[in-house]
């Protein structure tokens, strides 16, 4: 059964009950869309557009962050609707001509920085837009362009509708609450992949958590950094630039930003002072994380980058006669034993399609040299801007790896959100995040369309745990949150045809 409507293409797109569900709610009010990845957000998306520019006249913009996921939405529109005028519109086109692209288009798909600045310009306006869809709609918190943009919407268009969509909003109430309020939301159209209507259409996802434990070199290395850190905290507490000797790495950023703000406003040498330890402490924090749950190679990286900052807090720290004991231990650290768990899963695997998930671009290299010696496995690396890839070569590694160019994907946050990457069958999480947001996004990358598997590496007694069972509990918070604010529509709008 497909969906029959003027402006989709016949039998290109089957009829999922809950997804005409949702559009048709969506269809009366501003709605945030919260469903699993690869549930079809942006067939939701579509039949809305469709069924909005059916029945009014005028303009659609579609927001996502990145331009490959822009890419991606219009080639969506293109393949499955008889919608016309489709463009894209980015910040590579120049500022002087995109005021044309913008009068000749029907459709808009667009980064939303882009959109801010033309919107601020005056190279844009909303007067005639009649539908604005936010993709990845849980990034609509703080200063970040989408609020910007739904706040300027609203006000000027004069028949606003909007249409939100995220696999996960949060798990704190106070961040939905922020989301709904930034985008104007109405309603809340919430399914998980429990619900009758959306389970038939889940593949089965094996669930596996490999722990594995720090050898004896590591725990000593970790034993003389704890000391070290342990002594730091004293001396932070005993200034009173801390209330406690306990700290996690927010709070230390927090008071850090706490003390630049009051140093900005008096010279007191105190502050500069408390800064600089703190900003010590938060670096000795990062390399026991680095040593706890990443290995030798991206902890030396780091170390060897450390060596060259001028910074106060990197020269204290090597001054330090115990610290330079850490250094010469870090030299002779073999790799940490979750390599060689990803090698044996890589092997058994390999007849599938691997992705695999780390947090730093550091451990991905080093991922990618020790899976490039094994026999059948062609690894690619799949980085952010910042990192080194374009863009467009972000677009260009994932097709080679759809076409089994590669069949082994290194990926850092930028695989997480939104790109629908066909066909993988396993996904390695190197390490656990504690945000439920990227977690939920990076379990959506296996079983889109064939049955997978899911491996989670956890090292014992490190903050992996911490951050497995957090994000499992915010997960948890967010159903149950977002589950009673749930709104059923009928089936209504849509005719299928057999």
């Amino acid at each position: 059964m497909f969906i029959e409507h003027p402006l989709i293409k016949k039998g290109a797109l089957q009829i999922r009950d809950y997804q005409v569900e949702i559009a048709k709610s969506a269809i009366s009010k501003n709605t945030l869309v919260v469903i699993p990845t690869g549930m079809g957000k942006t067939n939701i998306a579509l039949l809305v557009v469709a069924e909005r520019l059916n029945k009014v006249d005028g303009k659609v913009l579609f927001l996502a962050p990145t331009k490959p996921l822009v890419e991606q939405h219009k080639k969506t529109f293109e393949k499955l609707s008889e919608l016309a005028d489709l463009e894209v519109i980015t910040g590579t086109i120049r500022p002087d001509l995109r005021g044309k692209h913008y009068q000749r288009s029907r459709i808009i798909f667009a980064t939303p920085q882009t959109i801010e600045n033309d919107l601020k310009s005056g190279i844009l306006n909303f007067e005639d837009f009649v539908l604005l869809i936010v993709d990845e709609a849980h990034r609509s918190v703080g200063n970040y362009a989408y609020t910007y943009i739904a706040e300027n919407y609203m006000g000027r268009a004069k028949n606003p509708l909007l249409i939100a969509l995220t696999a996960s909003p949060g798990g704190r109430v106070a961040r939905v609450e922020e989301i709904k309020k930034n985008l104007f939301i109405e309603s809340v159209e919430f399914r998980s992949e429990k619900d009758s209507d959306v389970s038939q259409y889940v593949k089965d996802r094996e669930m596996n958590t490999v722990q594995v434990e720090l050898p004896a070199e590591y725990l000593e290395a970790k034993k003389l950094l704890q000391e070290i850190i342990s002594s730091k905290s004293d001396t932070l507490c005993s200034m009173g630039a801390v209330p406690t000797k306990k700290f996690s790495k927010k709070m230390l950023l927090e008071f850090q930003n706490f003390y630049a703000k009051k140093a900005s406003q008096t010279k007191n040498p105190r502050l500069f002072q408390a800064m600089s330890k703190i900003a010590e402490l938060i670096k000795l924090d990062y390399c026991l994380e680095l040593l706890e749950t990443q290995g030798a190679a991206p902890l030396r990286e780091y170390l060897k980058k450390l060596k060259t900052e001028s910074t106060k807090a990197s020269a204290s720290m090597l001054n330090n006669p115990k610290f330079m004991g850490f250094l010469k231990r870090a030299e002779n650290l073999p790799d940490h034993p979750k390599m060689n768990e990803l090698e044996k899963i890589v092997k058994s695997e390999i007849e599938k399609k691997v992705i695999v998930f780390t947090q730093y671009r550091a451990t991905a290299s080093d991922i990618l040299f020790n899976l490039k010696r094994i026999e059948g496995v062609k690894p690619a690396l799949l980085i952010g801007q910042k990192s080194g890839l374009t863009q467009k070569e972000q677009v260009s590694v994932i097709r080679d790896f759809e076409d089994g160019f590669f069949n082994v994907l290194i990926c850092t946050s930028i695989g997480e959100e939104g790109l629908d990457i066909k066909g993988v069958g396993t996904a390695v999480f190197y390490e656990p995040v504690p945000s439920e947001i990227r977690s939920i996004q990076r379990r959506g990358r296996v079983a889109r369309l064939v049955e997978g598997k899911l491996y989670v590496l956890v090292a014992k007694d490190t903050r992996d745990e911490a951050y497995y069972w957090t994000a499992y509990h915010k997960e948890k918070k967010m159903s149950r949150s977002l589950g009673g604010e749930k709104e059923q529509a009928k089936l209504g709008d849509f005719e299928s045809q057999g």
